[in-house]
């Protein structure tokens, strides 16, 4: 198993409502997100982590996060 980062990055999002809703209840601000994950890839545009990596090497869950969204990224350590 290659050896990756454990990250927690906070973004912005996308914020979608569906169906019939209030007026007051309604928020037209972006979502803020937290995901955790490995970090598989890096460059100056993006992102990407994975959630799970096998002994094999094999990747589960690729999510890749454009830069310009990131508000955070903050390393992981296991006890």
């Amino acid at each position: 198993m290659k050896n990756m980062k454990r990250v927690e990055i906070e973004f912005a999002d996308s914020n979608i409502m569906h169906g019939w809703e209030h007026s007051e209840a309604t928020s037209d601000d972006l979502a803020c997100v937290r995901v955790m994950g490995y970090l598989k890839s890096e460059n100056d545009n993006q992102i990407t982590l994975v959630m799970a990596i096998s002994d094999s090497g094999s990747i589960f869950e690729k999510f890749t996060i454009p830069k310009s969204a990131i508000q955070s990224i903050k390393e992981l350590r296991v006890k």
